[in-house]
């Protein structure tokens, strides 16, 4: 009895478990010595079967290998001799959706669950949004394992809390058949479940994005685009909330006079009447003194009139001349002291 498996050979029987289709995937991308250690090793597997000792050991560091091998994994039918896994959660499972309220509020906690035993129904017990953390970053075949897991309201609460670039070939993925072992795929959900009870609150999205873009406001402009352009190719979404939250109305008391004398003839008198409600007269000072006369006239008698804005409208009002201040800040035709 081998009492102790080298680095290959823990590869080797990792892919042994997992199939001779897989072993063959695993090996066409190996060469040389490589190769030549692999094929080594499960040729000893052939001739010794592993024993369980071993197994335990390869599958407890099943994680080492959690990567490769789920991009080995073959597409194919399961096994004929293995019973079909049940395509849906556990019925006795299935929870209200309005118990998964997709609004939380930033400071929210998870409440630990009390575990049974049973990962399939401790995963069931955790928060959607607990167990897409956990799959974020994993191959969609794995992330395909959990969601069959789950209660069908669960699971598809999941998928919606999965990053947007994520859900669609983990949904492909739920089409397919697996062909991955039992043995591996208890690994799997065990591993999720233990990512899952280390999300211990939510960071909103809001949160996210201004941390982002506090961090790229402090940058120079110059190093600013290319970050943005990475951001794009990953999630065009964020990027553009991010390029949103980089200017903000108030920025326009670091223009200069000229510069802010372009800004404002590209702004709506609407917009600039809401906009400027509820400013510290510093700030309104400083925009009536750049505007012709006719214009400051004409603005001081639509702000007499309107005087109720709402904050919901004051809002999107300095969001559209924030917008318009970041595009001419983009292009160059202004700057920000």
């Amino acid at each position: 009895m081998k009492m102790m498996l080298t680095r290959p050979e823990r590869l080797a029987l990792l892919l042994h478990l997992m199939g001779e289709e897989a072993t063959e995937m695993a090996r066409q991308d190996l060469s040389g010595e490589a190769l030549e250690e692999l094929d080594q090793a499960l040729k000893d597997f052939q001739s010794y079967p592993p024993s369980q000792e071993e197994i335990d050991m390869v599958l407890g560091d099943f994680e080492d290998y959690f990567h490769m091998a789920l991009q080995t994994l073959p597409k194919n039918a399961p096994d004929e001799d293995e019973e079909p896994e049940p395509e849906e959660g556990p019925k006795i499972l299935q929870i209200a959706e309005e118990s998964f309220d997709v609004e939380i509020e930033p400071t929210k906690r998870f409440t630990p669950p009390k575990l049974t035993g049973d990962t399939v129904r401790d995963l069931n017990q955790m928060h959607p949004y607990q167990v897409a953390q956990a799959l974020k970053n994993e191959n969609p075949v794995a992330a395909a394992i959990v969601l069959r897991k789950l209660a069908n309201e669960h699971a598809a609460k999941t998928l919606e809390f999965l990053p947007e670039a994520v859900r669609p070939n983990v949904f492909l993925e739920l089409a397919q058949p697996s062909s991955v072992s039992s043995l591996i795929q208890e690994r799997i959900l065990a591993k999720a479940l233990q990512l899952s009870l280390q999300v211990e609150e939510r960071e909103t999205e809001q949160e996210t994005t201004s941390q982002m873009a506090n961090l790229m406001r402090s940058l120079p402009r110059a190093l600013r685009k290319p970050m943005l352009d990475e951001l794009e190719k990953r999630d065009s979404e964020l990027a553009e909330t991010v390029r949103n939250q980089l200017y903000r109305f108030e920025d326009i008391e670091k223009l200069a006079d000229r510069d802010l004398q372009k800004l404002l003839g590209q702004c709506q008198t609407d917009a600039l009447v809401c906009a400027l409600q509820q400013v510290d007269e510093s700030l309104l000072t400083f925009v009536l003194s750049n505007m012709s006369k006719r214009a400051k006239e004409s603005l001081q008698e639509e702000m007499e009139f309107k005087t109720n804005a709402s904050e919901e409208e004051i809002t999107e009002a300095r969001g559209a001349i924030a917008k318009i201040l970041a595009g001419l800040c983009e292009a160059g035709e202004v700057k920000i002291d």
